[in-house]
């Protein structure tokens, strides 16, 4: 099937409706609960003509081939769709995300943004190290450094089980001054280009920082999901770059 005739199948809102439906084995009067007869017939017909649908009995199912297209389409629209929200949340930022992440965006669908008010600027940080008390093993990668972190690390490699970070030659120069070799639970790789974005995920949450497209970092407000998708796929993110890293610790 050609990218045009994909298109032009998963164009109509109507189409869209009833694959779903399908998809989640409703039967043919359930459908027309919510969708006009007419309308109805025309869609699976047209639905039947590419090949989408069968009907055997009376009832109407995806066969292997529509089944197979709309979890494609739906992974596309959730990604496009999560895209959306990051470029209006974060409209003077870079959204830098590797590429074979792309179609994997629909997995953050469900990411909040916690931002800083004027009662309470320091919001981001303060949720985030708030979430940091209750995991037990961290990932992360990250270009910046904290004003804090000095005492945050120290407090956190006596009480997690892992800590592996992927750092810039700037942020290692800094926390080589801490006494790593106390703690045989913190692994840090070297990364040879700055990350344009800075990550954490733990057992329970994912955060996610990016850059001004001028250049400096945004400590104004973080993504953050908690959803088993989102850790998934920041625990793969770090992977990818920690991948790319060579491990100096």
């Amino acid at each position: 099937m050609k990218i045009t005739d994909f298109m032009k199948i998963f164009s109509s809102e109507r189409r869209i409706e009833v694959l779903d439906a399908l998809l989640r084995q409703e039967s043919k009067d359930e459908i027309k609960e919510h969708i006009p007869s007419s309308t109805y017939a025309f869609t699976v017909n047209h639905l039947k003509k590419v090949g989408f649908v069968r009907e055997a009995d009376g009832e109407v199912s995806l066969t292997d081939r529509g089944h197979a297209n709309l979890v494609v389409f739906k992974r596309f629209k959730e990604s496009i769709e999560t895209l959306r929200m990051l470029y209006e949340v974060f409209p003077d930022h870079l959204i830098a995300f590797p590429d074979e992440f792309a179609l994997r965006l629909c997995e953050i669908r469900d990411a909040g943004v916690i931002a800083s008010e004027p009662s309470d600027i320091l919001k981001p940080h303060r949720v985030f190290t708030d979430n940091l008390k209750n995991t037990r093993e961290i990932y992360g990668v990250s270009p910046i450094l904290f004003p804090d972190y000095t005492e945050s690390f120290k407090t956190l490699a006596e009480t997690v089980e892992t800590i592996s970070l992927v750092v810039t030659q700037e942020v290692f120069d800094i926390i080589s001054t801490y006494p790593l070799g106390n703690y045989d639970n913190i692994e840090i790789y070297l990364t040879p280009e700055s990350p344009g974005i800075a990550a954490t995920v733990t057992d329970t949450f994912l955060s996610i920082g990016f850059f001004y497209k001028s250049g400096s970092y945004d400590f104004t407000r973080d993504l953050v999901a908690t959803s088993p998708e989102a850790i998934k796929f920041g625990k793969d993110l770090i992977l990818h770059y920690r991948m790319q890293s060579r491990r100096i610790v």
